[in-house]
């Protein structure tokens, strides 16, 4: 009898599971779809975008086949973004000065002019600065046109919300960013594989709480 007790509770819990995201993600997709720019002719050479908080400036120099392609430079002792693994690019740094520090994979690495560094994609990694002057990377850094189109958003939320990265709204906002494209994955946190789980299944909940991939005043083209 509790064999079929349970057999039942599972199937109970997989189609509400599955009318849960069927009709969740008719709402989030198909009736109330947000409105974004075309990506594919978002970006303009000699757009800014930086977060005061990372300490990261980034200056767009191309955007073709898919592609952004931006100078930038990490100002003094500046802490840079979280630890992240990317799943769907690679990364290499190269600086003009100074010496460009790296978490890598549970090390720091120092890169001084002339040195390379090339990071392939599912390796943790966090670039700083932990000197007294801007380091400038050399050439440019390549991004996927719509991981450098998150990353504008996740910079805007990111000086806009001074306890962002302190309380479960980070987790939420990131969740939704993720599973729109921002391929950006905690190096600290759950395996990436339960980190996108999560997103697909909480997603649709997390946009009829309000949450967004896309808020308009973190356009950069507004300020560009």
């Amino acid at each position: 009898m509790l064999k079929n007790i349970l057999k039942k509770t599972v199937m109970y819990v997989v189609i509400a599971l599955v009318a849960y995201l069927a009709i969740g993600y008719l709402f989030h997709l198909v009736i109330f779809p947000e409105k974004k720019p075309d990506m594919a002719s978002y970006f303009k050479p000699g757009q800014v975008f930086k977060s005061t908080v990372e300490n990261l400036t980034q200056r767009v120099i191309k955007h073709e086949n898919g592609m952004v392609y931006c100078e930038a430079s990490l100002g003094a002792h500046a802490p840079g973004p979280p630890m992240h693994i990317h799943t769907d690019f690679d990364e290499q740094f190269e600086v003009e000065n100074g010496e460009l520090s790296v978490w890598l994979d549970g090390k720091v690495v120092k890169i001084k002019p002339g040195e390379k560094l090339f990071i392939s994609r599912g390796t943790p990694h966090k670039p700083f600065n932990d000197t007294d002057e801007e380091i400038r990377l050399k050439g440019t850094v390549a991004f996927p046109e719509t991981f450098a189109f998150y990353l504008t958003q996740v910079y805007g939320i990111l000086d806009n919300d001074p306890n962002f990265g302190k309380n479960p709204h980070t987790a939420f906002q990131m969740t939704v960013l993720g599973q729109a494209g921002f391929d950006s994955y905690l190096a600290d946190g759950p395996p990436v594989t339960v980190q996108k789980l999560t997103g697909f299944l909480l997603t649709p909940a997390l946009r009829l709480a309000g949450y967004k991939s896309f808020y308009p005043e973190y356009d950069i083209r507004n300020s560009n």
